[in-house]
């Protein structure tokens, strides 16, 4: 079961009533609809607030303990939960349905006044970061390499710019989740000999209330820094879930020359997959990257439509293997320029490596 843990100690006025009003306003279309919305609506209390009892519901549990930002933390962390065979453990349609419930109620009891005044106070704007999933069979893309570098170009213009470019990198480079980056702080980073460990602690903690661990080079650390020259003393990013799913909007439509729809967790895609071709495509590394569980999981993260991998094969079979022995140097370069960014990084690491040894 999928639970997240927030202070749900804050003192209100009870408005089960207004809850069951509103459901029995959705009974008047249909029995199953009012039906539908009340399980739907006893999971999301019972996992967040951990009581599914409208009577001790209370305004400030809606308008605290269900901030749009703990609900995008909620419904990010029911995508992701998996069984023990690394399958999805929620149809998007399950997913969708909670989420339609809750939003519509948020709605509803922000309508409802007593003695003149709204008997909740809510933005209803922020519950537009509460996006509905794509068709079950669909799953969350990769972002190229290429175009995330565009991503970062584009938003380090924008205001706040430094913090989003930097939020970007963080994510590519170390496969965290938007809930683990927006909570980061300076005291997860150790430096040491080789790089920068990076470690959760307290309360900043990954999916299923997970430790995770990490390492980064001292050249992003470095640059990381420059947010605490701004004033960013305490935790790294001031940004909010729905400044991030506002930047990923606007980027898909402006930069984005696909049919496809990437979301911020496509960066952590894209650091899974960046890990197993990085390391002779291992797929323990990057299940370890992930932070996976399930073997499974990693396999679906790493689809081979993601790589451009497809009839490898026949061509194989048609291309001489040492042809690139016997290519001039120049004709070596023009290729390589052609190649893939990702390609070409793959190829810098390794003769790093050459060097180093």
């Amino acid at each position: 079961m999928v639970m997240v843990n927030h202070n749900t100690s804050y003192m209100g006025n009870y408005i089960g009533d207004y809850i069951e009003e509103f459901l029995k306003v959705k009974g008047k279309k249909s029995f199953n609809t009012e039906k539908t919305y009340r399980s739907s609506l006893n999971q999301v209390f019972k996992d967040i607030l951990g009581n599914n009892d409208y009577i001790y519901i209370t305004d400030k549990n809606i308008e605290h303990d269900l901030r749009s930002e703990i609900l995008f933390e909620y419904f990010d962390s029911l995508y992701d939960a998996e069984k023990e065979d690394g399958t999805r453990m929620y149809a998007n349609q399950t997913i969708n349905s909670r989420q339609s419930a809750i939003k519509s109620l948020i709605t509803y009891l922000k309508t409802k006044k007593i003695d003149g005044e709204n008997l909740i106070k809510y933005d209803l704007d922020d519950l537009k970061v509460i996006e509905s999933l794509k068709n079950i069979g669909e799953e969350i893309e990769m972002i190229p390499f290429e175009l995330s570098m565009e991503y970062i170009e584009y938003f380090g213009k924008e205001e706040q710019g430094l913090e989003k470019s930097l939020i970007i990198e963080l994510a590519i480079d170390s496969a965290l989740r938007a809930s683990e980056l927006l909570k980061i702080e300076w005291s997860n980073f150790t430096p040491v000999e080789d790089g920068v460990i990076m470690k959760s602690h307290g309360y900043n903690k990954g999916k299923g209330n997970e430790e995770w661990i990490d390492k980064i080079s001292f050249e992003l650390y470095n640059k990381l820094l420059q947010l605490k020259e701004i004033g960013n003393t305490n935790k790294l990013f001031t940004l909010t879930y729905k400044k991030l799913v506002g930047m990923m909007d606007r980027a898909n439509k402006l930069l984005n020359n696909t049919d496809l729809e990437y979301s911020f967790h496509s960066f952590k895609k894209l650091s899974v997959t960046m890990c197993y071709l990085n390391n002779g495509n291992c797929i323990d590394s990057a299940m370890k990257k992930a932070r996976h569980k399930n073997v499974n999981t990693t396999m679906r993260y790493l689809r081979l439509t993601n790589l451009n991998v497809t009839g490898i094969i026949s061509a194989k079979m048609t291309t001489a293997e040492e042809l690139y022995k016997t290519a001039s140097h120049e004709l070596l370069l023009e290729c390589l320029e052609e190649m893939r960014p990702e390609m070409l990084l793959l190829l810098n690491n390794k003769i790093k490596n050459k060097i180093t040894k």
